[in-house]
């Protein structure tokens, strides 16, 4: 009797019809998503209560924003080797778990400017893990037909974040004081303790690792009119060494790509935490109170919830490149901020921050689904953790660096403005490069995760000069 032919796991989650699983799974990643929003954006609101109080100058409150994205450049940046060798789901649980515990210090110590400085860089270190390896879990499981959605519903969660920080520090801090930011964001501590049992492991990791009857456990959750009990899947080729892997991203088949992603990431994060630091404190010396201030983050952070789901619903119906709607975001981002730097009316002001932010924080979710799609799943957390790693970059650079230019400014605030229309016009040419280089990576590339055997029979191995 023949043995039965070993099944394509891959293929099986491509194929598979979205379900309970898939929801509790993109509901998980989404809750992860909202406190590592939350917490990324926090700091802004802590700015109007410290200022005076620590006697800071516009570097230096910059450097408040930036010092927890120094640590997200780490963890962005060393996540990815890490959970590509002992599997996703410890690293994720283990991020959730470290940022708690360090927002719960924040809230406890950080009564001067260097000690905030100090552990918002710590847990930062745990932050940066959470988005990129979220976007490659979330988009590893999600059915083929769907993939768009179901990323950028999970991913819309750094939006909520952003939004459910911006509310905390409209009506929280001025009752609670700004270290009830910090104690709310703690919750990642209960989040991980919830989802501890909820999260299964990657399957490419199980597959991997020859894993089959976990293989099997879990595909039968996301399937269950089929039993794969006893099944074989497809033997994976040898793991290639992290120098090989991240050869393979710079490699020549996904250079070009490569690039075009890591300069739209840095622009699209230099954008979004330059605004978020400073967007607050430059529309209140512009007259406007302190609630209506700190909603124009708000309003930001909610279009670009709308932003980013609306261009994957009509890339997913329209079978469309998601590169081309990064195109348009970038292109409506540059035109709002121009509106918003000359105009002088509040309304006017307040609705084209929300096209602002449809954009930018759009911008950012499809982003993150461009890349997950672009490397195959071997190769998922190391390539989104590098373009993670640089973008995060622009995110250290936009609040510091626009903090530098309003001391040498003396205050000017269009300086803002102007700076973020140089980087949302670079990042919507980029963004159409990124359309041409796309096509150079065919549907083979995205799967080639499982190549079973070379032609002479040997277990195939990822080469970094293969790609």
């Amino acid at each position: 009797m023949s043995r039965p032919q070993p099944i394509d796991a891959i293929e099986e989650l491509r194929t598979a019809r979205f379900g309970g699983f898939h929801l509790i799974l993109v509901v998980s990643i989404m809750l992860a998503m909202i406190f590592d929003g939350y917490d990324t954006l926090n700091a802004a609101y802590v700015i109007h209560y410290t200022v005076k109080p620590w006697g800071l100058s516009h570097a230096s409150t910059g450097l408040m924003v930036s010092s927890g994205l120094i640590g997200f450049l780490i963890g962005a940046l060393a996540h990815g080797p890490v959970a590509d060798r002992i599997g996703r789901r410890p690293v994720l649980l283990g991020a959730l778990f470290g940022s708690g515990f360090l927002s719960l210090l924040t809230a406890s110590l950080a009564n001067a400017f260097g000690p905030f400085i100090l552990l918002r860089f710590l847990t930062g270190i745990f932050l940066g893990v959470i988005m990129p390896l979220g976007t490659a879990y979330i988009n590893e499981f999600a059915p083929a037909r769907s993939a768009n959605r179901v990323v950028a519903f999970a991913v819309g969660g750094l939006s909520l974040g952003g939004l459910f920080a911006a509310l905390v520090g409209i009506y929280v801090t001025p009752h609670w004081g700004w270290h009830s930011l910090y104690w709310i964001g703690a919750a990642p501590l209960l989040l991980g303790a919830l989802l501890f049992p909820l999260l299964p492991e990657s399957v490419q990791y199980q597959v991997m690792r020859e894993r089959h009857d976990d293989v099997a456990r879990t595909l039968g959750k996301i399937n269950p009119t089929r039993s794969y009990t006893g099944e074989r899947f497809v033997r994976p080729r040898e793991r290639a060494s992290t120098a090989e892997m991240i050869g393979t991203v710079v490699g020549s088949r996904y250079r070009r790509t490569s690039i075009a992603l890591w300069v739209c990431a840095f622009m699209i994060l230099f954008c979004i935490y330059g605004l978020s630091g400073w967007l607050p404190s430059v529309m209140e010396s512009r007259g406007n109170g302190f609630a209506a201030s700190f909603s124009f983050l708000a309003i930001m952070q909610l279009a670009g919830i709308v932003g980013g789901v609306a261009v994957a619903f009509v890339c997913d119906r329209r079978r469309g490149d998601l590169a081309r709607g990064l195109v348009v975001l970038m292109i409506v981002a540059a035109v709002a901020v121009v509106v918003v730097g000359v105009s002088t009316g509040a309304a006017v002001q307040l609705v084209f921050t929300g096209f602002a932010g449809f954009g930018i924080i759009g911008g950012q979710s499809v982003l993150d689904t461009l890349s997950a799609q672009t490397y195959p799943a071997h190769l998922r957390s190391t390539g989104t953790g590098m373009m993670f790693g640089v973008g995060r970059v622009g995110g250290i650079l936009g609040p510091y660096l626009i903090g530098w230019l309003l001391d040498w400014t003396h205050g000017a605030t269009s300086v803002v403005f102007v700076v973020m229309v140089v980087a949302t016009s670079v990042a919507a040419i980029t963004a159409v490069a990124l359309v041409s280089f796309r096509r150079g990576i065919s549907t083979m590339d995205r799967k080639d995760e499982y190549d079973g055997t070379l032609d002479d029979g040997r277990p195939g191995r990822l080469s970094a000069d293969r790609h």
